[in-house]
């Protein structure tokens, strides 16, 4: 009888276990005592010892048969054939850097891009879309234990989310890795998992929850506009981290849900690397604003905003107008008003602005000037604001001395400073207002729920040329993660 072929989705979640078994296989393994050697190039390659001298072995590489000397402590042991494509890396005979890695590159290889390492699941990021996320997948997994299924992201939620519901015990997941590694992706896929295993907890579904579970999907567009950048790792970098608690009644069922957000990198709307993007939103509503809102906003092209340095770089594959539309779609699901969102785009717009004012220095003395308030101008209209009043605060702020006010000239250094700092400043509270309108959104309720289930979703480790505080503070708390 005729072995049945996988389907197309199956392709990229079981393993062909009759590769696996091969007799043939096992006998050359066994007969060449194959062992892996360090190795420039690869990190590590197969070998055959051949001989022993000391604390030296000869070895015969299999790839090329060249043969060379190393030391005896840089051997590591390599798995027979039947642990090939390990699920559960904890199951090798022999547990090794070289065989971890050598798992994770065949699995990677043969497009299963999951596996299991002891309680973690490790994710190879394949940079495309795989057909393993539909509903037919997500019923696969639903209610499985989880060696009963492959490795997948879904079978880590389904495993918190039962945890949860049997031990009434709060459960949290926790996405860490290097920027572009698809932590944010894999948090998407745990939300989408929840929304449709807890919407149908309950056999009669009512439009309520169903708007809350649209509205959480949506949640991320919005965030990942006002707090992702092009990196040069990473089109689609999370430049923040997030928290997200979802709320359960005793059911299993959604009744609300909070965000929390951590180490926003504001320093990026005012400053970035060459092939880098500030955040995204500043390139979408360039992109997508038309004739009467982009009167409004008093935009300009790309090349007209100082704070915008790398210029317009564009993101392959992305249309910047398209995204725009996305984003103020979600924002409507949201509950923003049309009001809300053109208030929301003139503070963007404001920050882009504050990068266009220059200040020069006064002939013979050290107190900046503003000679053209073009700029000024349009910030103070944006906000509706007295462009007078702006300038002096600029210019010539008030401070406290003893008990007296006074006046101080400030130089052009710390004019600059001031404005880099107003920018930053805004557009973090600007930030923080939509994350807590978002929140609003998602807590309709208003109902603590029974036990709650997070996800942690943090800006990834990356090393810039120039790197931030704020790069700092995600990098030690990466390290921090780690620990745990």
């Amino acid at each position: 009888m005729s072995k049945k072929a996988p389907s197309e989705d199956e392709k990229f979640l079981y393993v062909d276990k009759d590769l696996l078994n091969s007799p043939m296989a096992q006998a050359d393994w066994a007969a060449k005592k194959l062992v892996w050697v360090p190795s420039e190039k690869h990190g590590f390659e197969a070998a055959s010892i051949k001989e022993e001298r000391g604390d030296e072995v000869l070895v015969e590489l299999a790839d090329n048969g060249k043969k060379t000397t190393v030391n005896k402590d840089d051997i590591q042991k390599m798995n027979p054939p039947k642990f090939s494509k390990v699920e559960d890396m904890a199951e090798l005979t022999c547990l090794n850097e070289a065989s971890v890695l050598h798992n994770l590159r065949e699995r990677y290889f043969s497009g299963l891009i999951y596996t299991y390492s002891g309680l973690f699941c490790v994710v190879v990021n394949p940079y495309k879309m795989l057909p393993i996320y539909s509903e037919k997948i997500i019923d696969m997994y639903k209610g499985k234990k989880r060696h009963e299924v492959p490795p997948h992201i879904y079978a880590i939620a389904d495993n918190a989310y039962r945890n949860m519901m049997q031990d009434r015990e709060d459960q949290s997941i926790l996405c860490t890795g290097e920027s572009g590694a698809g932590k944010t992706e894999n948090t998407k896929k745990v939300i989408q998992y929840l929304a449709v295993v807890a919407s149908s907890h309950k056999g009669k579904k009512d439009s309520s929850a169903g708007e809350l579970e649209k509205q959480l999907l949506q949640a991320n567009p919005i965030l990942e506009a006002f707090g992702n950048a092009k990196t040069i790792k990473n089109d689609n970098s999370s430049r923040f981290g997030k928290f997200i608690r979802i709320n359960f009644d005793v059911t299993g069922y959604i009744v609300g849900a909070n965000i929390e957000t951590y180490l926003l990198e504001k320093s990026r709307c005012i400053r970035q690397a060459k092939t880098e993007r500030a955040f995204h939103i500043f390139y979408y509503m360039i992109a997508g604003s038309k004739d009467k809102l982009q009167e409004e906003l008093l935009l300009e092209p790309f090349s007209g905003y100082r704070f915008l340095s790398a210029g317009h770089v564009q993101i392959p594959g992305q249309q910047d107008d398209e995204m725009f539309e996305e984003t103020m779609e979600a924002m409507t699901i949201m509950g923003f008003t049309d009001e809300e969102r053109t208030d929301i785009l003139k503070v963007c717009s404001t920050v882009m602005q504050l990068g266009n004012i220059e200040f020069k220095k006064e002939r013979n003395q050290e107190q900046a000037t503003m000679p053209d308030n073009t700029a000024a101008q349009k910030v103070c209209h944006l906000q509706g604001i007295n462009v007078t009043d702006f300038t002096r605060a600029i210019l010539t702020p008030r401070i406290k001395v003893g008990r007296e006010v006074v006046q101080k000239a400030q130089t052009k250094e710390q004019a600059d400073f001031a404005v880099e700092a107003l920018a930053k400043a805004i557009y973090e509270r600007l930030f923080r207002w939509i994350l807590g309108r978002v929140n609003k959104a998602l807590d309709k309720t208003k109902r603590q729920g029974a036990s709650f289930l997070g996800i942690l979703d943090i800006a990834g480790f990356e090393i810039f040329e120039d790197n931030s505080f704020e790069q700092l503070c995600i990098n030690y708390t990466n390290e921090k993660l780690q620990q745990l």
